[in-house]
């Protein structure tokens, strides 16, 4: 979503300028799920969805990254492999508690749905 994280004005939030912080970043998520969806609880429901996503594989960089699973990219931002985002989207829609899933856990589940797109 490269054009939304240099979106410098939000119709919401107001001028957001150049900033990269985590306030900038998620008031420009909120504020692109909004204009997506009619239903505003349903554009909160899954900006909330998409940031929780973010964050988790954020915290689980170093692994994900070992695994072949995440890429460097410029400015500090990842190219993350798409078996990767469908196993964590599928554990924070599925579970009680998705935090708490051990990324090692993840990594059967990358296993799986990259068996299954191959076959």
């Amino acid at each position: 979503m490269r054009v939304v994280r240099e979106w410098e004005y939000t119709s919401r939030f107001g001028a957001l300028g150049r900033a990269q912080t985590s306030r900038a970043n998620s008031a420009r998520v909120l504020e692109y799920f909004s204009d997506s969806y009619e239903d505003q609880g349903e554009a909160v429901r899954k900006a909330e969805l998409f940031l929780s996503i973010h964050d988790y594989i954020g915290r689980h960089t170093a692994l994900f990254s070992r695994n072949h699973l995440l890429e460097a990219a410029d400015g500090g931002l990842y190219s993350v492999e798409p078996a990767l985002l469908r196993a964590v989207h599928y554990i924070f829609t599925v579970t009680g508690a998705p935090a708490g899933v051990a990324p090692k856990k993840i990594l059967g589940l990358v296993k799986a749905f990259q068996e299954i797109e191959s076959s």
